[in-house]
């Protein structure tokens, strides 16, 4: 009795593992592309039409970052993307932290590193160059 139950346990502990496990292949390469030195907290889907009006960033998530703690933040597109994904982390107080795209030379990061100075709650948002139709991933870690 002691060994079906033993069994039953491992069967059902194995399951558990395995359903927490993810097999999207895409999830996996972005999260490698963070490096060895992160340690990977979350994931954000982000798939988006053409924009009708230009302005902010479309996709907006809020996340609590805490203070003395380097966060990276890596962007990847999807294959049939047409844009860049890019990225805004703003504070509480609306104000523009860190950002993935540099509006003075036009260069877009596949990854940004931040050290957060004070814990808070955090707006990441998310869009595309230009802001055409396209789908990403963004992947926030904790760098060790």
């Amino acid at each position: 009795m002691k060994k079906n139950v033993f069994i039953l346990s491992f069967f059902l502990a194995l399951g558990l593992v395995t359903l927490g496990q993810t097999n999207d292949a895409f999830v996996g390469s972005c999260v490698n592309n963070a490096g060895a030195d992160a340690k990977y907290l979350k994931d954000f889907r982000i798939q988006l039409g053409k924009a009708t009006v230009q302005g902010d960033l479309r996709f907006k998530a809020n996340m609590s970052l805490w203070k003395s703690t380097k966060y990276r933040f890596t962007m990847c597109n999807a294959e049939d993307s047409r844009g860049k994904l890019i990225l805004n982390v703003r504070d509480e107080a609306n104000k523009i932290v860190v950002s993935s795209f540099d509006q003075n030379t036009g260069k877009t990061y596949t990854y940004i590193d931040f050290t957060c100075n004070k814990s808070g709650i955090y707006q990441l948002t998310y869009d595309f160059v230009n802001e055409p139709q396209g789908s990403g991933l963004g992947v926030v870690s904790v760098v060790k």
